[in-house]
Formats: structure tokens, C-alpha cells, sequence
């Protein structure tokens, strides 16, 4: 049971671990790897509202269907919104 929970909760850290896109842009690993599973170049970004461009480009070419990517746009569309947004 312990070997589960362990297993759980180092699955979940590294799924959350951030990664470096470039000087001034970071996402998080499981974000990382659903990108790269759809193709989506966000290598080339420098904002999170040009990776939501491309996300939202495939998300019309697939018709919505990809449920995981669409959490994705979901996750980066609020940290966007918290952290670039005047209040």
C-alpha cells in the first residue's frame, strides 16, 4: 500500500515539475508532454498567449475532441490570467 501511495505521489510531482521553454517561459512537465503528443511547436513561443494560439489552431483542426488538450488551454488560459492581467 505505502509502494502505491509513494508511487502516486512521485508520479504527481514530476507531472508538476516546471520546465524551461525559454528565458521568461515555463510549463509544467505533464503540459510539456501533451504538447509534444499533439505536435504543437511552442518551442518558438515566448508568451503563453502564443501557445494558446497554437492549442486553439489544433483544437478547431481536431474539433474539440482532444479532451487532455483542451486542459491544457484550460490551465495555461487561468495562470495567464493570474499572473498577466492587471486587477
Amino acid at each position: 500500500m505505502n509502494k502505491k501511495i509513494d508511487s502516486l505521489i512521485e508520479k504527481t510531482i514530476n507531472n508538476h515539475h516546471l520546465v524551461k521553454i525559454n528565458d521568461q517561459l515555463y510549463i509544467k512537465q505533464y503540459q510539456k508532454d501533451i504538447l509534444d503528443l499533439n505536435h504543437i511547436p511552442y518551442h518558438n513561443c515566448s508568451t503563453i498567449s502564443e501557445i494558446l494560439f497554437l492549442i486553439d489552431e489544433a483544437l478547431e483542426d481536431s474539433n474539440g475532441m482532444d479532451e487532455s488538450l483542451d486542459d491544457v488551454a484550460k490551465d495555461l488560459q487561468e495562470f495567464n490570467y493570474y499572473h498577466n492581467t492587471n486587477k
